[in-house]
Order: structure tokens, then sequence, then C-alpha cells
């Protein structure tokens, strides 16, 4: 260790030579303040290096050291700002590892007048303004350590400061309340408070404390309040709050002033007298710290956690060390420690609340205050819900929910605190509800109920929240969840649900809304509880069968809700919502026995499915899959399919009685999705409920339509009927056969075959019928066979289309243009039954066709009659043949729509597009099923399909241009007069060439155009000039 201290010497004799010389030089103006700066950072640099090695300074180095630096503090106001930093440095080095706690109570006493002038100024003297940020902040790191490493600062030995060095301490001291409080920079306060800090924790004399306490608390309070705002360095508030814990223990704690023990030398009168004194210090300082402590309380909502924990440990020690001597302000620190242990982001949260816990279940007194201010905050809680600030709701809700299970854990009971929660929770939460904002009702359309929506709407399993549904309300949600969930443990918790479910019948508006959701919480239970809640707190288990008739109760009052048609309550939805949330819970408790009370509750739930309020659909279809899962279907759909009596029978109620609501169509048209044609057979009686409700409110469209929709599902379904799939075993409709001309090839090929022998004795058969001739040929008609009962149920409903047929309502029409086009298909096995429904709706369908509303109309009435000719055959034949020149008109005039459409959107089209390719359709359709009757409707057929005439001709070459020939069209003409067709193509071959060779010169130089004759065996023919 010697050796080290030499070499230590040896290292730094030079340096301390070098800055003594330069000091002394620079005060008689022979060296400059950089020659001094570099000197003194040079031994800074060689006191760093020495002072890592263990106990290799001394304080005999320390005084060798320090003269040369004496030099420069005594000029500090002439040396460079920069020196007197680096010898600052140099100080706080000596004093934390060379000095130590061997500093003499002289040499203690110099260093603080020393380092309070550098900091402020001298006591008579008036404070120097603009102290250097750096320099001041190396003076307080000096001050700090001087605290740190001696007791007293040195100013005394054996725990107490000598009388005359009192005044030193107390400038010291208002020089770092001074930097704390004004500062240059956040860094120089925060190094003052680190000051104060350290000499909380290094004076022991509490005698010399209690004289600068009330300055002390006066700075930490100024301070406190300055840092209400987000300007104030956040780890300042930290520190200053931790100082003051510290002061607070040493000098006014209950062991600090009624813990002393007797000094064997003083006399029992001095003794008295002194604790005397003590007493009235207490007396008069505490009310003085309970106003401090007033301005400190506000910092529990701080936004940062760290200043929060220090004002946590704060209250903690002032609970334990000070109950006695701060009984004044024991009330409010012990409501700021619940407000503390409320907050979830605080951190170590879980520890620091078992904490305040011990701290509560230990002092009876307390928890006697916490049950008075929980009182007070029930009460004051409906006040602060109406506000529209959801912040003070949700800290209120929180710091009763902290009081209350601080209270619930040491099972205090109370009945005037058990009538004022439940009361008051009540008139909380109808007050929050008139409080939230209305939020407008996102509608849907009242047919957007569908079988696929169904389905996917499995993974509904969570509701949601119907009071306080905003983001921002959501932690206020969460805490008055809590709240109800904390009643169950109450000792009269039956009494108190009891009294709040039978408010239910006995009020309305929001109170009866709020009663309702108090009462669905009450009854929830724990392990059914919404996950949000559950992180928060545990409860104990209760007895599973105490709230069975309490939930009956509340059963019974839900169904009665649902039980009203659903669009006269629309207005107040969350009132049925809360019911389907009911309705789950009594399924989830009865399980697969809830089954039998499927035939009451199943209707009211699908019939909410078809409301037209997205929350209460949401909350329907939530409902059904939690009741489906609670009863053990595998899925909603099962659930439908299983007790569709029941819904037939209370939807044939609702139309029986007429009733008109929305609803009961769209819960009929899902059931007949869901369950498919086995349906079917079981709906005759509905149907003619439909037909009867049709035939008195046809006035009313969007009543119509759902009507209709209805029977489009019925339609749709019965086609997948496997009584129809079967069909008869031979169609008696009769088709129009493809014209096939005799030609060279056919003759060849006919003759030889009347040379080849053969052992088919059948005769021959009869040459095809030409489509010119317009007698068909006679057939045999075997009796039609009796069609199925689905069957007569389609005929039923499609004849009933005709009266509807002329509405003005888009919609209606394309819904019955629809199920037409489902219906042909199935009855055309059965020609006595479609030909004369055929025979009824052509003239309407036509009309429909010709009409100028929208081209969506036009397209749906093509698509049906194509329909209708696959299904009736030539028996539409005469009937298209005097149609024919009107169907010619509409698609010249679909034609020129169309190239007007394509002018503005392009080749592709739109609408008008495809509405001329529906009735190129429909005339394909003709040729391939009807057949073509006479000249006129084959130069129809050519001119729509194949481009002849003019307009024809314009067209043909548009499309060549397009090249968007149809392959399929082209197959029609060629089958119906295959020469025409052969010179139609060799005319578009024609115009190609033209059209490649280009110009109008070279057009007339090959006017000339031959068309090669086609090869047939045994035969020459020749080539065609064009």
């Amino acid at each position: 260790m010697d050796e080290a201290r030499t070499k230590a010497f040896r290292s730094l004799k030079p340096p301390c030579v070098e800055l003594s010389q330069l000091a002394l030089r620079f005060k008689s103006k022979n060296a400059t303040g950089k020659q001094v700066i570099k000197s003194a950072e040079s031994l800074y640099n060689t006191l760093q290096d020495i002072s890592r090695q263990s106990n290799a300074l001394n304080e005999k180095l320390a005084e060798y050291v320090f003269f040369p630096l004496s030099h420069i503090f005594r000029d500090s106001k002439e040396i460079p700002t920069r020196a007197v930093e680096v010898a600052l440095q140099c100080l706080d080095i000596l004093i934390s590892c060379a000095w130590r706690s061997k500093i003499s109570p002289e040499l203690g006493k110099q260093l603080l007048i020393l380092l309070s002038f550098l900091a402020g100024g001298s006591s008579v003297e008036a404070r120097t303004e603009n102290v250097n940020e750096e320099l001041g902040a190396a003076v307080f790191q000096c001050l700090r350590s001087l605290f740190t490493a001696t007791s007293n600062a040195g100013l005394g030995e054996k725990g107490a400061i000598e009388p005359e060095n009192i005044p030193v301490l107390g400038h010291a001291i208002t020089v770092v309340l001074d930097g704390m409080n004004n500062g240059p920079s956040v860094s120089v306060r925060l190094a003052a408070s680190n000051v104060l800090n350290s000499m909380a924790v290094g004076v022991s004399d509490q005698e010399a404390l209690r004289g600068v306490f009330p300055g002390i608390v006066s700075s930490l309070t100024k301070v406190v309040r300055s840092g209400s705002g987000s300007t104030i360095s956040f780890k300042l508030l930290q520190t200053s709050l931790q100082t003051l814990e510290k002061i607070l223990n040493k000098v006014i704690s209950d062991q600090a002033t009624f813990g002393h023990v007797r000094n064997p030398q003083q006399s029992s009168t001095a003794t008295s007298n002194k604790q005397n004194s003590i007493d009235s210090w207490v007396k008069a300082t505490s009310s003085q710290v309970k106003l401090a402590l007033a301005n400190m309380v506000p910092l529990q909502y701080h936004e940062r956690s760290e200043v929060r924990v220090a004002l946590f440990q704060l209250c903690v020690s002032i609970l334990q060390n000070c109950k006695k001597t701060l009984n004044q302000s024991t009330a409010m620190i012990a409501e700021t420690l619940i407000v503390l242990c409320s907050q979830e982001d605080l951190e170590n949260a879980f520890e620091l609340r078992e904490k305040a816990r011990r701290i509560f279940l230990d002092d009876a007194d307390l928890l006697e205050l916490s049950k008075s201010s929980l009182h007070d905050w029930i009460l004051a809680l409906p006040r602060i819900m109406q506000s529209n600030d959801d912040a003070p709701k949700r800290k209120s809700i929180a710091r009763i929910s902290t009081a209350f299970q601080l209270i619930t854990t040491k099972n205090i009971n109370s009945d005037i605190l058990n009538d004022a929660i439940a009361f008051n929770l009540r008139a909380s939460v109808s007050s929050a509800i008139q409080a939230s904002p209305t939020k407008k009702v996102n509608s849907i359309s009242e047919g957007s109920l569908e079988v696929t929506k169904l389905l996917q709407s499995e993974q509904m399993v969570e509701f949601r929240p119907v009071i306080l549904n905003e983001v921002s309300q959501k932690d206020s949600l969460i805490g008055l969840r809590t709240l109800a969930l904390q009643l169950k443990v109450l000792p009269l918790s039956d009494k108190l649900q009891g009294e709040i479910i039978k408010t239910l019948r006995m009020t309305a508006g929001d109170d009866q809304l709020a009663s309702f959701w108090l009462s669905l919480q009450l009854l929830t239970p724990e392990t059914h509880a919404n996950d949000t809640v559950e992180q928060y707190l545990h409860f104990p288990d209760g007895p599973e069968d105490s709230n069975n008739g309490l939930l009956d109760e509340v059963y019974s009052f839900s169904l009665d809700t649902l039980s009203r048609p659903a669009f006269e309550n629309e207005s107040n939805w969350r009132l049925q919502a809360l019911a389907l949330e009911t309705v789950a819970l009594q399924a989830h408790h009865q399980k697969q026995d809830f089954r039998p009370e499927l035939v009451d509750a199943l209707y009211p739930i699908l019939e909410r499915m078809g409301s037209s309020n997205a929350a209460l659909q949401h909350h329907a279809m939530t409902c059904l899959n939690r009741v489906s899962a609670s009863c053990a279907y595998p899925s909603p759909g099962a659930l439908i399919i299983d007790n569709a009596d029941y819904l037939v029978n209370a939807v044939a109620l609702k139309l029986n009685t007429f009733d008109i609501s929305p609803q009961a169509p769209q819960v009929l048209v899902m059931m007949v999705k869901l369950c498919g044609p086995g349906l079917i057979p079981y709906l005759d009686d509905l149907v003619e409920s439909v037909f009867s409700i049709l035939a008195c409110y046809h006035g009313y469209p969007r009543l119509v339509e759902s009507l209709f929709a209805v029977l489009h599902a019925i339609v749709e379904e019965s086609t997948k009927s496997p009584l129809l799939a079967i069909g008869p075993a031979s169609a008696s409709i009769q088709r129009q056969p493809i014209y096939h001309p005799t030609n060279v090839s056919s003759v060849a090929i006919r003759l030889r075959k009347l040379n080849t022998p053969t052992t088919d004795s059948s005769p021959p058969s009869s040459p095809p019928s030409s489509s010119r001739d317009p007698t068909p040929s006679p057939q045999t008609h075997d009796e039609s066979p009796s069609p199925p009962s689905p069957t007569v149920l389609l005929n039923t409903i499609s004849l009933l289309t005709q009266h509807h047929l002329s509405t003005t309502s888009p919609a209606l029409l394309l819904s019955l243009l629809s199920l037409l086009t489902h219906a042909f298909p199935t009855l055309s096995p059965y020609p006595d039954t479609l030909l004369p429904l055929l025979a009824t709706l052509f003239p309407l369908l036509m009309a429909r066709l010709h009409d100028d509303a929208s081209p969506r109309i036009c397209i749906a009435a093509a698509e049906t009659l194509s329909a209708a000719c696959r299904a009736g055959g030539d028996f539409l034949a005469t009937r298209f043949h005097d149609e024919w020149d009107g169907l010619r008109i509409l698609h010249r005039k679909r034609e020129r729509e169309m190239q007007a459409e394509q002018k503005v959107m392009g080749p592709r089209g739109g609408l008008k597009r495809r509405a001329w390719e529906a009735v190129r359709g429909l005339v394909g359709a003709v040729v391939e099923w009807v057949g073509v009757r006479g000249g006129s409707m084959e130069d129809g057929v050519f001119e729509i399909l194949g481009g002849e005439g003019e307009e024809g001709e314009a067209r043909a070459r548009e499309v060549e241009m397009m090249d968007r020939v149809d392959p399929d069209e082209m197959a029609l003409l060629e089958a119906l007069n295959p020469d025409r067709q052969w010179l139609l193509r060799a005319r578009a071959a024609a115009r190609r060439r033209r059209r490649i060779r280009g110009g109008r010169g070279v057009q007339e130089a090959t006017r000339e155009v031959w068309m090669k004759a086609p090869k047939v065996q045994g035969w020459t023919l020749k080539d065609v000039c064009l």
C-alpha cells in the first residue's frame, strides 16, 4: 500500500507543482488561462488514473493536491470558468476517494463555505447571477459527495453538529434549495435535488434538521407544484418525493419524536421540557406538512410511472412511520394510496398492491377510513358518470373497485354501505347511459340475412358491448363490470341482486336498461365473464345454484321483451340485445335441458337476425351460436333444421294473422335454404297464407318483394328435390328438328348406303323436315305423367307471378324473372302443367323484354324467355313468329345503344352491351329449341346473328375488326342453312382481304374476289366469283 501511495505521489507531484506555479503566475499575469486549464486537466486525468487503484489516495495526498487547487478557488473570479470546473472535479475525487469519512470539522466547514460561495455567493453578499451551468453542476456534485462520504458533512463528531457550524449548514442548504428551484437548467436543478437527497441521508443531527425542515418542505412543495405541467423533468419530481420521504422519516416520524431514549446525564425535568418542545413543534409543523402533501397528491395521475411509484413509497412511509405525528394527513394519504393501487400501468403493480393490502389489513383504523372514503366515492359516482369526459369516470370507478376489494378481503359488513353500493351503482350506470354520445345506428338492408352469412357467423361467440361501446369508454365499461361482479362477494349479495332485478318491471327507459344490464352482470358466472375483466380481479367461487331463481325471473322478462315485434321497439334496441344475452346465459346454465325452451326462444332470435340494426343482428347471431353450442348442436344450421317444425308454426302464425313485419319472410327464407327440399312438402298452408297476403297488400312493393323472396327460395330449393331430379321416363315436349339441306354429298352417302347390304330389317328413317315447312310431322303423344306435389307448388307460384310482372319495382321484377327461370326447366317434363303456364306468361315476358326502364330487366327477361324456349320447344313457334318483327326492331335498337355506349366506355361496353348479347342469346335459343318458320324468320336470324343487310354488314365488319365472332352462333347458322352460311363466310373473307390490302383504289382494283369451291369425292365444282 505504501508503495502504491509513493508511486501516486510521484505521479501527482509534477502536475501539482506545475498548476501551483501557473496559478501564481496567472495572478501576476505571467501565464494565460489556457495554460492553467491545460495544467488542471492534466492533474484531473492523473487523479482519475490513481483513483481507480484501491486505497492509493489518502488524506495526506489529498491535502497535498488541494494546495494548488486552493489557488484556483481563491482567484475563481479571475481564472477561467473551465479551470474552476476542472478543479471542482479534482476536489470531488479527493472527497470521495481520499478524505472520505476522515474530514475534520474545520475542513468540512471550509469546504461547505467554499462550495456554497462558488454555487451562489456568500451569505452576506448578493447572489451571483448567471452561474455557469457546468460550474453549478460540478459544485453540486462536490456537495453531494461531501454529504455522502461523511456524517453531518464533517461539521461535527458523534452524530451532532457543533453549534457554531449550524449556520454554515443552513447557508449551504439554502444555496442548494435555490439551485433546485431556480437553477439555469434541468441538469443543475437535478444535481441540486440529488445534493438534498444525500443531505437527508448524511445529516443525522435532528436538531439541525428541524431548523431547516420548514424551508426544505417549502422548496420541495414548490418544485412539485411546478411539476403539474409537463415542462419539468420527471426525475426531479421523483428525487424530490424521495427526499421528502427521507426527511420526514428522520425529522417527524413517530420514532424520531416519541422514541427518544432518556439520557441518564439529563434530569427528568430537562427531558420532559425537551419532549414538550418537540411535541409543540410537531403539532405546529404537521398542519404545514399536510398542506405540502396536499400539493403532492395530484401527482397520483402523473404520466410517468416512476413519479407515481415514488409517491406510492412516500404514502406507505407516512402510513407506517408517521401515523401519529401526521394523523391529520392519514385519510388523504390512504385515499391517495388506494388511487395509486387502482392503476394497472404502475411499475410492479402487483407487488405494490400486495404491499398496500397488507398495510390496510393490519390496521383497523385504515380500513375504517377506507370504508368511509368508499362510501363518499359511491355517493359521488352518479354525478361523475353524467360527465361527458370519460377520464373522471374511469378514475372514479377504478378507485371504488380497489377500495371495495380491500374491504371485502377483510369481510367487513355494512348494511348502509351495501345499500349505497346497490342504489348508486344502478344510478351510475343509468347516468353513464344518458351521458354517452348518441351513436348513429348502422342500418343494413332488410334482405341482407343470408344463409352464407349465418354459416360464417359461427365465429361470433362474444357479445359486443351494449352500453359504453365507444373505444374511449372501454376502461369505464370494464370498471363497471368489475364493480358489478364484486357485489357477488357481499354477504347480502342475493338480497342486493333481488332488489335490482325487481326494478326491471318497475322502471322504464335508461333506468330499466341500467337495471337489466346490472342484473345480467350479477348473474353471469365468473367462468363465463369477459376475459378483459378476469385479467384484473379474481373472485371467490360461489354456490352454483344460488341464482337459479333470479336467473329464471330475468329470463322470463327477456322472453316478454323478445315476444314483442322487433320493429316495435327498434329505437331501444339495447333492451332487446340484453334480452338475447340473457337467453344465451340461460342456455349456458341449462345446457341440453334448454332444448324444450327453443319452442319459445328460437324464433325471436332468428327474427332479430333480420333486423335492420347491424348491432342487434350481430347480437342475435352471437346468441344463436352460443345457444347451439350450449345445447350440443354441431352448428347453428343443425339447430334450425332440428327445430324447423317450431319455426314453421311460428312463421305461419305470423302470416295467418297478417303480420306484415319483414322479419318473418326473412326467417322463412333462411329456413328453406338451410333445410333444403325436405321442408317444401310442409309449406303448402304457409304458401297459401303468402298468397292471401299478396292479394291483400299488392300495393306495398317492399312487402311484396320480401314475400316473393320466400317464394323464390321455395322454387329454387324445389328444383333440388329428388322427385324432380328423377323425372318421367321420356319428355313429351316436341323439339324442332335441326334443318339439314339435301346436297350432293348427302345424296352420294345415301346411294352408297343403298348399295351396301345390311342385316337391319328396320325401315329407313324418314327424311328430316325442312324448317321452311311449318307443319311438323305427326307424332304420337303419350299421356303426360302426373306431376309430383313439389311441381304443383311450383306451378302455382309461377302462375301467381302474372299479377306482378307489370310492377314498376326493378328489384321485384328481377326476382320474379329469376323465379321463372328456375321454374321452367323443372316443369318441362310435365307438358300439361308447363304449356298452359307458358301460354299465360309469354305476352307478359315479351312486354318485359321490350321494357326501356332498365337494361337489367331486358337481360333477365331474355334469360327467362330462353329458359322457356328450352322447356317449351316448338310450342312457342307460332308465338315467336308473330313477335319476330318486334324482336328484329329490338335488336337494332339495342345494337345502336351498345354502339353509343362503346364510344364512351370502350369496346367492352357495359350493361347495354350485355342487353344486346342477351337478345342475340334469345334468338339463338329460338333457333336451337323452337325452330324457324318461314323465310322472314330465317332472314331475321341471319341479319341478327350473321350480319346480313346494310346495318348488318356494318356490324359484321365491326365484329370482325374486334375478332368477336361467336362460334356457337355460327354453328347455329350453319345448321339452319349451310349454303347461306357458306356465302356469308365467303363475303366475310372478301372483306378481310380488302381490308388487308387497304386503300380505296386497291379495293376497286380487286373488286372481283374468287371463292374456292369445296372438294367432293366424285364431283368437280367450279370456283365462285364474289
